[in-house]
């Protein structure tokens, strides 16, 4: 297993720190108590969604400068940007709603109710839908983008958190956190039509590139699965970190990047080997974490000094 060494982390301000951990630049997040984090289609900023402070921060990657800050609901958790990178959807967990945010003009649009303590969200292929898990009732919300409204109101398992949809657009995947399972949803019937055992407490989902696998974290497990999307079977659940919460996947699917809270590392898992190969040691607390499109850095919300870091992954 190899870990991070002693390199230089440069934070905005041009001030240089030796820390135990790999090259990092550091980003502003903006506000106060960073959440979800998005990275834009053209690579080039990155949306943060601050919990405590009820506003959206668009950050330029590249310089670190803040680009815009825009009020949204209160609580804001999870965010995404829209396919041609014009919008962004935020869930705000506290005024249960979802807000819309013009990213280009730096205003929010309008703000969708959904369920009680909405968590997570995910946008249909062809950007029509927005799907929202909400943690009570446990549900999911299906939300016309069009429409400016919900459509639909799904009953899934019993605490849902993290949701995608795969690539043909037929099917939503939940973890459920307090069932500890994933359950199946069919979008055109609009109903939940499986549930499949993972570990314990699973929280956040993601897919790889082609959809053909789903890598859920559980929490409690300390634990990946790895959930074949057209078998519906689990294909292994693999050892990572103390307290996991998140995961990002490499653009060319061979690898998986687990943030490990109370480890504070990122366990970088290959998906043919099915193990660990490698322990980024951090120094602080990693919550949420998104992968370039060049698969050459990750960005990670810092719990400690509620920024974000850039990690070179070379």
């Amino acid at each position: 297993m190899i870990v991070g060494k002693k390199v230089s982390v440069m934070v905005l301000g041009l001030i240089l720190l030796w820390v135990s951990s790999v090259f990092a630049m550091i980003l502003p997040s903006g506000g106060e108590g960073p959440w979800g984090i998005a990275l834009s289609p053209s690579g080039q900023e990155v949306a943060v969604a601050n919990t405590n402070s009820d506003k959206v921060t668009l950050v330029n990657i590249e310089n670190g400068n803040i680009i815009s800050q825009v009020g949204v609901g209160k609580g804001p958790k999870n965010i995404l940007y829209g396919n041609d990178g014009t919008v962004c959807y935020v869930v705000n967990s506290q005024s249960n709603n979802v807000s819309i945010v013009d990213t280009i003009g730096g205003r929010e649009i309008v703000r969708i109710p959904v369920g009680d303590l909405p968590q997570d969200l995910a946008i249909h292929p062809d950007g029509t839908l927005l799907f929202v898990t909400n943690w009570s009732p446990s549900s999911v919300s299906l939300i016309s983008i069009e429409e400016e409204g919900e459509i639909a109101k799904i009953s899934v398992g019993l605490s849902p958190y993290g949701i995608v949809v795969l690539p043909q657009g037929n099917i939503a995947l939940v973890a459920n956190y307090d069932s500890h399972d994933v359950s199946v949803v069919d979008l055109e019937a609009k109903r939940e039509v499986r549930r499949i055992p993972v570990g314990e407490n699973p929280w956040d989902i993601a897919l790889t590139p082609q959809g053909e696998k789903a890598l859920i974290v559980n929490t409690r497990s300390n634990s990946l699965s790895v959930l074949d999307t057209v078998t519906l079977q689990v294909l292994q659940e693999i050892p990572v970190g103390e307290w996991p919460w998140y995961v990002a996947v490499s653009p060319d699917g061979f690898l998986a990047y687990v943030t490990n809270n109370a480890s504070r590392t990122i366990s970088v898992v290959d998906l043919q080997l099915g193990r660990i190969t490698r322990t980024l040691e951090l120094g602080f607390k990693p919550w949420t974490v998104v992968v370039t499109q060049d698969g050459r850095k990750a960005l990670v919300v810092n719990n400690d000094e509620e920024r974000v870091a850039v990690i070179d992954l070379q």
